[in-house]
This record gives C-alpha cells, structure tokens and sequence, in this order.
C-alpha cells in the first residue's frame, strides 16, 4: 500500500489579534522558494487553476485564480527530507506550517 502524503498549509506567521497578509505575488513566492531547490517541472499545470512546484520530499501548490496568496499547500511525500527544508523555508521567511490533519502549528 502507498504511504499516504502528509498536507501542510504554510501561510505567514500571526500573532493573536492581528490579520494575516498575503505571501507575496506569485512571481516572489516562486523566487522565494527556488532559494531552497523548489521549482515547477516544466509541464503544464495551470489549467487546473493550480501552479505545482516541486521540492526535496515535497509539492507545493499554488493557487493561479489569485494575485497574492495568503497560504499555500505542501504535500510532504518524504518526511526525512522534506522537513529539514520546510522548516528553513518557515525560519527564513517568518512562515509557519498547520498540518492539515491535526490543526497543530510548527514554527
């Protein structure tokens, strides 16, 4: 049996009380994350409303139907990989992740 993926949101860090604010426009949230060898694959994905881009241990979708996302998706398909570069990816970009499955936060 396949090892289901583990889904992650990662959206800007907020403090209690204050509204969160979008990641960037699209072209900065691709530059951000090529910092950290994650990039599209070359193929053709926006026409499902969704921009895929590939990491180590991870994809991250982002949703082409707007200008200035406030979150993205990650899929974690490799935890041991993933992780380490997820959570640098939060570190440095003052980001926190929410697993989907459990509502907890990381960083």
């Amino acid at each position: 049996m396949a090892k289901k993926s583990r889904m992650m949101v990662l959206c800007r860090k907020v403090e209690p009380g204050e509204e969160g604010e979008p990641l960037g426009s699209l072209a900065d949230i691709r530059a951000l994350l090529g910092e950290f060898n994650t990039a599209p694959d070359g193929g053709s994905s926006a026409s499902l409303g969704l921009e895929r881009l590939h990491g180590p241990g991870f994809v991250v979708d982002l949703p082409t139907s707007i200008d200035r996302p406030m979150q993205v998706m990650a899929s974690i398909n490799d935890d041991e990989t993933a992780w380490p570069v997820l959570s640098r990816i939060c570190r440095r970009l003052g980001w926190s992740m929410l697993d989907g499955e459990t509502g907890r936060t990381f960083l």
